[in-house]
């Protein structure tokens, strides 16, 4: 699946909030990769909001129309190196980031963030919307 676009949380959670660029920009793609741990991001915030039976809800149906690949030995491969790569420059990012770095790396998805630390991991494709 190279050449794939996957979506990190924030633009997740803009999309699910009815930004409109980003609800057109989404709509438009022929598939949506959704990183596994975007998923826990944004059940969380789901089950930490101030109405979370509503986004749960919601939000579930979003992840039902992405596509979500497993994460397994090659993605933990993938995140050692760059979690080293950063540690070496000086340049450390949330760990959870890592992990989607990881996964878009591995596939070779360009990934949508509004995150500028995602600059710092070496061969990521990035996109902000």
């Amino acid at each position: 699946m190279p050449g794939e676009t996957a979506l990190d949380s924030t633009t997740a959670i803009r999309y699910l909030n009815g930004d409109r660029d980003v609800v057109k920009r989404v709509l438009a793609l022929p598939r949506i990769m959704l990183p596994v741990i975007v998923i826990g991001e944004l059940l969380f915030g789901a089950e930490n909001s101030s109405r979370p039976l509503e986004n749960y809800t919601r939000y579930l149906n979003f992840i039902n129309t992405c596509t979500v690949i497993p994460m397994g030995k090659e993605t933990c491969i993938f995140y050692s190196r760059t979690r080293c790569s950063l540690k070496q420059k000086g340049r450390p990012i949330p760990d959870n980031d890592i992990w989607i770095a990881a996964q878009c790396l591995e596939h070779r998805w360009k990934l949508i963030t509004d995150d500028e630390h995602f600059k710092y991991v070496d061969d990521l494709a990035i996109e902000s919307w």
